[in-house]
């Protein structure tokens, strides 16, 4: 009995050491650290200009201004897309620093739309026109925005888009 205690005692002691951690921590860290994609990271360009295409024709329908391409916030959509490869979720963390650092850019209001999932253009804006509040965003008073969309390793798009004036 003595030995098997000894040996679990061993075994939690062992275990506790490897599980701890040596990286340094770093209180300086902030939740906004998804407002930035880093260098490596690749907006799909391509299905961004779909997607935007498929808003454009579908606003023009309802004789509502087309939206123009904005590059600062596609730089913002893309961090917040790669945030939520990241946490394997769609969020709108962090929502309010991208408005206030497009609002500090000129922009008098700001919306967005999340999504993930959805393999092409025309899907996900249909996903977004089935939501009130994201077809409220899609249809709204809005002159520019930026589309990011970030896969993650299995090849799913997790889609960010902005959305201002």
């Amino acid at each position: 009995m003595k030995l098997i205690n000894q040996s679990l005692c061993f075994f939690a002691a062992m275990l506790l050491i490897c599980s701890c951690s040596t990286d340094p921590i770093n209180e300086s860290e902030d939740l906004t650290s998804n407002l930035e994609a880093p260098v490596d990271v690749e907006n799909d360009i391509e299905l961004a200009q779909e997607v935007l295409a498929v808003l454009n024709a579908h606003r023009a329908t309802l004789g509502l201004n087309e939206l123009q391409w904005h590059n600062y916030s596609e730089d913002l959509a893309v961090g917040h897309s790669n945030y939520m490869v990241v946490q394997s979720q769609p969020s709108h963390d962090n929502f309010y620093e991208r408005s206030a650092m497009l609002q500090q850019s000129g922009a008098h209001i700001v919306s967005e739309n999340v999504a993930y999932g959805y393999m092409d253009a025309e899907s996900v804006v249909q996903g977004w026109l089935g939501s009130p509040a994201h077809k409220e965003a899609l249809e709204g008073d809005y002159t520019h925005t930026g589309i990011g969309i970030v896969k993650n390793e299995m090849g799913i798009p997790y889609y960010t888009q902005l959305f201002f004036r």
